[in-house]
C-alpha cells in the first residue's frame, strides 16, 4: 500500500493572522478559514494526516490534527522544518485563507500531481501559489511574492490546477470585500 498524502497548513495565529484586512474580526475570520481548510482536507480520502505549522498557539485545532510550533519565523522556514522532521514522500501545502475551498479542489490538486513532480494552484492573479502538491520531488520552497512563477522556473515536472476554491485567497481588505460579496 502506498503512503497517503500529508497536508500541511502554515498558520500565523496569536493575533497576527490577517492584520492586513484591517477588520476587528481578522483573527476570528482567520480561525474560521483554518477550520474550513482542515475540514476539507479531512473530507479528502487521499489525505492521511493534517498538520498545522505555526509560531503561535492561540488557535483551536480539531482532533487528529497535528501541530508543530516552528522554531524560527517565516512561512517557508516552518514548512521546511516540518519536512525535515517527517520526510514524507507525498505532501501538500494549502494556505489556510481559502474561504471557498472544497474537498474536490483538494482532490484535484492531489490527483493532478505527476509522479516525481509538483502540482501548483495559483492565486487568481497568477502571482502567488495557494497550493503545492509534491510527490517524490524536492522543490525549493518559495511561498510569497511571485511564488507561482518561481515554482514554475524550478524545472520540475509540473501540473497547474486552476480552480476557484484554490484561487480565491484573502490577503488584503480588497480581497475580502471582493470575496465576501461575490460568489466564486
Amino acid at each position: 500500500m502506498s503512503e497517503g498524502w500529508r497536508a500541511l497548513l502554515p498558520y500565523k495565529g496569536n493575533g497576527q493572522s490577517k492584520t492586513r484586512l484591517h477588520v476587528s474580526t481578522g483573527q476570528q475570520l482567520s480561525q474560521q478559514w483554518l477550520e474550513g481548510v482542515v475540514q476539507q482536507c479531512q473530507q479528502t480520502s487521499l489525505i492521511e494526516s493534517i498538520w498545522v505549522v505555526s509560531l503561535g498557539d492561540l488557535f483551536k485545532l480539531p482532533e487528529r490534527v497535528g501541530w508543530l510550533r516552528q522554531s524560527r519565523p517565516g512561512l517557508n522556514e516552518g514548512i521546511q522544518e516540518w519536512l525535515d522532521l517527517h520526510r514524507p514522500r507525498r505532501w501538500v501545502v494549502l494556505l489556510p485563507d481559502l474561504p471557498h475551498l472544497g474537498s474536490e479542489d483538494v482532490l484535484q490538486l492531489l490527483t493532478a500531481c505527476p509522479a516525481d513532480g509538483i502540482a501548483l494552484a495559483p492565486d487568481r492573479r497568477d502571482e502567488g501559489c495557494n497550493g503545492l502538491a509534491v510527490r517524490e520531488a524536492h522543490p525549493q520552497l518559495c511561498f510569497g511574492p511571485n511564488s507561482f512563477r518561481l515554482y514554475q522556473q524550478q524545472g520540475l515536472n509540473t501540473a497547474i490546477v486552476r480552480r476557484p476554491g484554490l484561487a480565491y485567497d484573502v490577503d488584503t481588505a480588497a480581497d475580502w470585500e471582493s470575496i465576501a460579496w461575490h460568489q466564486v
